[in-house]
């Protein structure tokens, strides 16, 4: 142990134990009566307070540290548990009733060591005294990780959500929220961070230097951080009504790359201020930034909020699209401060609580500060939630966690994409003041603590004049899939007009799913806000129903005749698909739609998009209609007439590929001349947008050679030069010269990307090596991961690559390697990387691969945690895509005629 870790020791007069290697998983000699808990800690003993000492030197791959965890003892004790991971234990002893006590450990199950007093616990407090000593990672992304940038080592922290057991032997739970207090033991000439501000600083004689920071307020173990290394510091302004410091901590050398990120973060505070009504809650306000992050972007530490390289640009390299999206991540992350930070989830299967929430209030503040950034609409326009939400694999918003493995499979596109659309659709349903006062009233009751969903269904409850909404709310949290809503006129003679709703659950074509609940053999049923518009002689009116049953007839108030157009999806707020009437279809297409916002017609022709895609309706007429909006006026449809349209191609045969090619140019290849691949000057952001869908598809998919022809030369102009190009253009370009090049123009990529140190460029080459389609080339990228003189991290994106042309040989190399890829590349959040593996198949359509598959990935990953879920998953779409080829192929084929 390190000089202040002895002196921690003297100080707690702690009694010296036998050195425990944890190598050792000695499950089988606890006693009955005592045996190791399978996932969740008991309570009868709980941590009321921490405080830690960390030796710690960026560019040392060891720490050692020194922990006291004062206990509440509630029931009397012979044995209690603490988490650990890869730490190994010097010292343990405990203090009890006023005298010392000595302790033995034994390690057990699901990374927890038993600690077993020489006399049990009685009811009353305690204190665990621990010396250990761990691991800081060069490859992992969470727990403590070190990266060098430059000639320079730094030491960052990531928890979330079982990683801070890397760090410290606490009770590695969301519930067991406390106070910490945490010094550092640095090089002197290095600066320190964590959740809180500085309390001392002192010198120390070995040219280190003892940081202690403020006690934190209560906070569980996940939230806890810190950093070391040569930072510079960016203040912003003070944020917030309590004016709070705010600062941008950044790699040494790139201050000035913080500039839009200091702009906005005083408007960003400001926002989540005045919604939750209570003030920014910490005493300062760090972000700071992680030059290389794996599969996260950013972290919500409480007063440390962390966020990858994305944070910063050179001003001269920003662009609005990247403004905005920084913009976004900032104001989730920020969100997490109330929900998630001051109020914490209980569990695990509570998760949306933080993430749901986190993301609608990015979503939802922004588009009202910036209604030109579009956020609503572009929302509108996504289906993959939907189709992840169709298969019968889908996880519920609030799943329960088995086992250890599925919490880090709970950090999902159901947990934050279906769960902010869900929360998205109640609180247009209810009102959006009332929604913001069950909002406030909930982390006012539950501020400093932990809560649950029932707690904010009970806010809901007691907040909203519409009656049972919590429990409406929580048949969204509490089943898989989604409803489809047929919604159909009714107009009988001599009576009022009414459109009757009839739910069931939406199934792709060839599923296996019945529309049953998972436990029940009664059809699923959900309680569906169905909030719609329909226009007649008078205008256009607009109206809500809970459809609590599976059919019901609802009165169309204020109509005075019968409508010539209905549109179910007001707002484009509902989780759900809607079905009409093929004539009450083409009359909401033909009267409808100039009537509907922005983010209404992106629902609209997002359901048309969600049938052709899972096999259901007339797939021809569906194409014909999406292909219907590239003449559009909006952009945004436009966009999304592209995505639908470029999305076809694994369904086009190779004789076909001359008629898809002439088909795009004939819908958008004068766009796309207009636009050509250089920007002009005072563009509108839609404009710059739409380039990025349009040129990129007629290039490639639309064959067009005078665009192709112009994308090698501006690719060699940038090369020299990348100031020569718009950032946002640089990746789909590069992609595009890189799926019609050779072996010159590999080697120039590779050696590119091996000269740079500039990681956002490298990683707009990297991903243009995915898409060549030469085997041999495809080949060579993947080698790539392990070349020893790169980082495989910033690779490892090449294994899930869109490109159709690849999947085969991606595959062939899976297996191949999948050894070797398991030990060169880190998992994440508790999961494995070789238990992700399985989703490269994930695009193949045929029940040859899915044999192939399964023979292969289900024993290597199904004892993986989180292996089985994806391999399952995985199954299941290639064989939804198996079963709806044939439909897809002669709709495509007849589309293309």
């Amino acid at each position: 142990p390190s000089r202040a870790t002895y002196d921690m020791r003297m100080r707690l007069k702690m009694r010296p134990l036998p050195v425990l290697g944890l190598l050792f998983c000695l499950s089988g000699i606890l006693p009955a009566q005592t045996a190791a808990p399978t996932l969740r800690l008991p309570t009868s003993v709980v941590p009321v307070k921490y405080s830690a000492e960390l030796t710690v030197t960026p560019g040392q791959d060891t720490f050692t540290g020194a922990i006291q965890i004062e206990l509440s003892v509630h029931e009397t004790t012979p044995v209690f548990w603490v988490h650990s991971k890869e730490l190994e234990f010097s010292e343990v002893s405990l203090q009890a009733g006023g005298s010392a006590l000595s302790a033995t450990t034994e390690v057990a199950p699901n990374d927890l060591i038993a600690i077993k007093p020489a006399r049990p616990l009685t009811p009353g407090s305690a204190k665990l005294f621990i010396t250990y000593s761990g691991v800081v990672s060069r490859s992992l992304t969470d727990g403590a990780f070190q990266q060098k940038q430059g000639n320079d080592w730094y030491i960052f922290t990531k928890f979330e959500p079982i990683t801070a057991r890397r760090v410290f032997p606490c009770f590695d739970e969301p519930g067991f929220k406390t106070p910490w207090r945490l010094t550092l033991h640095v090089p002197r000439d290095l600066k320190a961070f964590s959740n809180t501000n500085i309390e001392s600083e002192r010198d120390e004689s070995d040219s280190t230097k003892a940081v202690t920071f403020h006690a934190t307020r209560p906070l569980p173990s996940y939230l806890v951080a810190f950093a070391v290394g040569p930072f510079d510091i960016v203040e912003t302004s003070p944020v917030g009504r309590n004016r709070v410091a705010s600062r941008i901590v950044v790699p040494r050398g790139r201050a000035s790359e913080a500039r839009h990120a200091a702009t906005i973060t005083p408007k960003l505070i400001e926002l989540l201020e005045d919604y939750f009504g209570i003030a920014y809650p910490y005493e300062k306000l760090d972000q700071i930034v992680v030059p290389l992050t794996t599969a996260w972007g950013a972290m919500e530490n409480a007063g440390l909020i962390a966020y990858g390289d994305f944070l910063l640009s050179p001003l001269e390299a920003d662009t609005e699209l990247r403004e905005h999206n920084r913009a976004v991540a900032m104001e989730h992350e920020m969100s997490h401060q109330w929900f998630g930070n001051l109020v914490t989830t209980a569990w695990w299967d509570d998760l949306w609580l933080n993430e749901a929430f986190a993301s609608w209030i990015e979503r939802k503040l922004l588009d009202e500060w910036h209604p030109d950034w579009h956020l609503r609409a572009d929302a509108a326009r996504a289906t993959s939630v939907f189709r992840a939400d169709s298969l019968t694999t889908s996880r519920k918003i609030r799943q329960p966690i088995e086992n250890p493995g599925d919490i880090g499979t709970a950090f999902d596109g159901i947990t934050y994409g279906k769960g902010q659309d869900v929360i998205q659709m109640f609180e247009h349903y209810v009102g959006a003041d009332p929604f913001r006062q069950a909002v406030r009233l909930y982390l006012q009751q539950h501020a400093w603590g932990n809560a649950t969903s029932a707690d904010l269904l009970a806010a809901l409850d007691r907040t909203v004049p519409n009656e049972g909404v919590g429990a409406a709310f929580s048949t969204f949290l509490n089943q898989t899939g989604f409803p489809l809503i047929d919604a159909t006129i009714l107009c009988p003679p001599n009576a009022a007009p009414t459109v009757r709703f009839e739910q069931q659950r939406f199934v792709p074509f060839g599923s296996k799913a019945r529309a049953t609940g998972s436990d029940s053999a009664q059809p699923q049923l959900w309680q569906v806000p169905v909030c719609y518009e329909f226009g007649d002689e008078l205008g256009q009116h607009r109206d809500c129903a809970l459809l609590k049953t599976t059919s019901a007839a609802v009165p169309l108030t204020g109509a005075q005749a019968c409508p010539t157009w209905l549109f179910a999806d007001g707002h484009a707020a509902g989780y759900y698909a809607v079905n009409y009437p093929t004539q009450q279809e083409q009359q909401l297409l033909a009267y409808g739609l100039p009537h509907l916002s922005e983010a209404e017609n992106a629902a609209l022709l997002r359901n048309v998009q969600l049938n052709f895609s899972s096999g259901l309706g007339n797939g021809e007429q569906e194409l014909r209609s999406a292909a219907a909006f590239s003449a559009s006026s909006d952009l945004g449809l436009v966009r999304q007439s592209a995505a639908i349209l470029n999305g076809i191609d694994e369904w086009v045969t190779h004789d076909q590929r001359g008629a898809y090619a002439e088909r795009l140019r004939e819908l958008f290849g004068e766009r796309a001349h207009q636009l050509t691949w250089l920007p002009r000057p005072a563009e509108l952001s839609e404009v710059r947008q739409l380039r990025i869908e349009i040129v990129p598809l007629i290039t490639n998919q639309g064959e067009d050679e005078e665009l192709l022809a112009q994308a090698r030369l501006v690719a060699q102009r940038w090369f020299k030069d990348h100031s020569a190009l718009d950032p946002d253009l640089v990746q789909p370009l590069l992609s595009s010269v890189a799926a019609h090049g050779g072996r010159d123009f590999f080697n120039q990529l590779v050696a590119a990307i091996r000269a740079t140190p500039i990681q956002r460029e490298r990683g707009w080459m990297i991903a243009a090596l995915a898409a060549f389609r030469d085997p041999v080339l495809n080949r060579a990228a993947l080698d790539l991961l392990f070349d020893p003189a790169l980082d495989p991290r910033e690779f490892r994106g090449l294994l899930f690559s869109p490109n159709l042309d690849a999947r085969q040989w991606v595959f062939d190399f899976v297996k191949e390697n999948f050894d070797r890829l398991s030990a060169r590349l880190p998992g994440a959040r508790g999961v494995p990387f070789a238990a992700t593996l399985p989703t490269v198949a994930a695009s193949f359509c045929d029940t040859v691969h899915r044999a192939e598959t399964d023979s292969f990935f289900s024993p290597r990953v199904t004892p993986l945690p989180g292996g089985s879920r994806n391999l399952d998953n995985t199954l299941e779409r290639i064989s939804l895509c198996a079963a709806r080829a044939p439909i897809a192929k002669l709709a495509v084929a007849n589309f293309l005629q």
